[in-house]
């Protein structure tokens, strides 16, 4: 066996395992292989497009082709269908959480103590400071009663019965299970973090790699303590999450003009199903052996 094959195969193997997860997502949700087949193409389309791109030398449908192993009709297919599912993927999940970010750092929205301050939903004529005013700073494309209402709706604000006012709950904005927000959110921390993965392998000077760290139990935990185990994680994280959100604030807001980088920081915990691997291995060699009713495995 080659270097190269036992290097792809590895790759592969890899991949494999990265993958299980996000299938179990698509399954459950009724996405077929097909449309996810689909996707895949559009995405090797669109890698072999910017990234393996030769500078001088304009890239072209055969050159994508060639790259990726597809037909160039499958190609032009798929560029063609990529404007449509960066259009599904958009919410406004990201400008939601600006929303937030912005109560509770911006000094013209904070009282005393750095307590976000409850606000008047505004309009002409508010003499301070309104949420209308907080959509427009941070999610200007917003109609401010949207926002509002979606806070509402997540239980990240409401709006206080004896004054009217309208009062921030939450620091952070999770929307409801397999919402449009949801699935963008998951999209992009889940990219941000290969992203980085990819970024770290291919970056040859330590000092330039992107901050990545792990820390687990030695031995891992008991089953009966795995709650205690995730409540303290998720206490001191959201410690730290605060802090670094406060100190963020710090710095300048980009001007029209500036280059902008978005960045920031993912913070997560894990549980591996031990499991899983062995419950696999346990149905395959069921499978492979012919099921119950004498079906050999053979195709027809």
């Amino acid at each position: 066996m080659s270097i190269g094959y036992a290097l792809n195969l590895r790759l592969l193997a890899a991949f494999r395992f990265l993958l299980v997860p996000l299938v179990r997502i698509l399954v459950r949700n009724g996405i077929t292989f097909n449309e996810a087949y689909e996707v895949l193409k559009a995405t090797y389309a669109r890698v072999a497009a910017t990234d393996l791109a030769v500078p001088g030398q304009p890239m072209s449908h055969s050159r994508i082709s060639i790259t990726t192993g597809l037909p160039r009709k499958e190609v032009l297919r798929a560029l063609k269908n990529e404007e449509r599912l960066r259009r599904a993927l958009q919410s406004h999940a990201g400008q939601v959480v600006n929303v937030l970010q912005g109560w509770h750092n911006d000094p013209e929205f904070l009282g005393p103590y750095g307590v976000p301050r409850d606000l008047a939903f505004g309009g002409e004529g508010a003499s301070a400071l309104s949420f209308a005013d907080l959509v427009a700073r941070f999610a200007s494309d917003m109609d401010p009663e949207l926002v509002l209402s979606e806070l509402i709706r997540v239980e990240a604000a409401k709006v206080a019965e004896d004054s009217g006012m309208i009062r921030v709950l939450k620091r952070t904005y999770i929307p409801e299970q397999m919402a449009p927000e949801l699935v963008e959110i998951f999209s992009r921390g889940v990219r941000r973090y290969v992203e980085t993965i990819d970024h770290n392998l291919a970056e040859r000077d330590p000092d330039r790699r992107r901050f990545e760290r792990w820390v687990f139990p030695d031995y891992g935990i008991r089953e009966e303590d795995w709650i205690q185990f995730s409540d303290l994680v998720r206490n001191r994280l959201q410690d730290v999450i605060e802090d670094l959100e406060t100190k963020f604030a710090l710095f300048p807001r980009p001007q029209v003009g500036d280059r902008i980088l978005s960045v920031g920081v993912g913070l997560y915990v894990y549980k591996d199903d031990l499991a899983d691997d062995r419950k696999f291995q346990e149905i395959v060699e069921s499978l492979l052996k012919g099921d119950p009713e004498g079906d050999s495995g053979t195709p027809n």
